[in-house]
């Protein structure tokens, strides 16, 4: 059949489109004509060139019915291993680590911690050393992703601070920007040696609840100093 101006198997088209909660008898090309197209996801990369092979940190999304959401249903249940899937690679320049040994705070949560990986993984590919990791998720038994790796880069010095906060793991909730005033005087003598911060992961609560708690720590003009500057960078979703 004649998809976009090319010939398509029926197979291709239904792997590219929204199916319908009910089919009416319509013909291959006319159901191929009223699809619409797959919505666009976003994954950070938590991984490097380097590692031979694309790694992403997905999170299983569920309905209220019970069901998979489309893209993380299909990448964490549905595809075959060794199943091909179509990507492609969207640079986001705001965000590449500097090109210097300058420190780095890097603060996220949930899935977030896939851009904070893969720049850890290039710290500790070029020798700099002075990475202080803030983290949050639900709970550490089940949700601190990539445990053994951050343990790892704590030992071999990779990361000189980690701070964690698992919110459900206490009746009181602990999130990052908490993490953050508690150890505001740090995050102020870090910032003072010309560290940058690096935040990742919900644009919803955590993002705004950090650069309020940044703002607390350093003052409105300080924070928009550093954004110009270069050293408060998003990426956040």
């Amino acid at each position: 059949m004649q998809v976009g101006g090319r010939s398509q198997t029926l197979a291709e088209v239904l792997a590219r489109g929204l199916l319908p909660t009910a089919l009416n008898g319509d013909s291959p090309q006319h159901l191929a004509n009223s699809l619409e197209p797959l919505p666009y996801r976003a994954y950070s990369i938590s991984s490097l060139p380097q590692d031979g092979c694309v790694h992403l940190l997905v999170r299983q999304a569920r309905r209220d019915d019970g069901s998979l959401g489309l893209a993380s249903g299909w990448l964490t249940a549905y595809a075959p291993v060794g199943a091909e899937i179509e990507m492609r690679v969207r640079a986001n320049p705001n965000f590449r680590l500097p090109g210097d040994d300058r420190p780095l705070i890097l603060i996220g949560n949930g899935t977030g911690l896939a851009g904070l990986r893969s720049h850890l993984k290039g710290r500790a590919l070029a020798g700099h050393l002075r990475n202080w990791l803030i983290f949050g998720e639900r709970n550490a038994d089940r949700d601190f992703y990539y445990r053994e790796e951050i343990e790892d880069w704590q030992a071999r010095d990779v990361l000189e601070r980690v701070d964690l906060a698992f919110s459900r793991d206490q009746a009181t909730r602990m999130y990052v920007q908490h993490r953050l005033h508690m150890a505001a005087d740090t995050v102020r003598a870090w910032l003072a040696t010309g560290a940058a911060l690096y935040v990742c992961g919900s644009i919803v609560g955590m993002a705004p609840g950090v650069e309020a708690a940044l703002t607390h720590i350093i003052g409105p003009k300080a924070l928009e100093r550093l954004a110009a500057e270069g050293r408060y960078r998003r990426d956040v979703y």
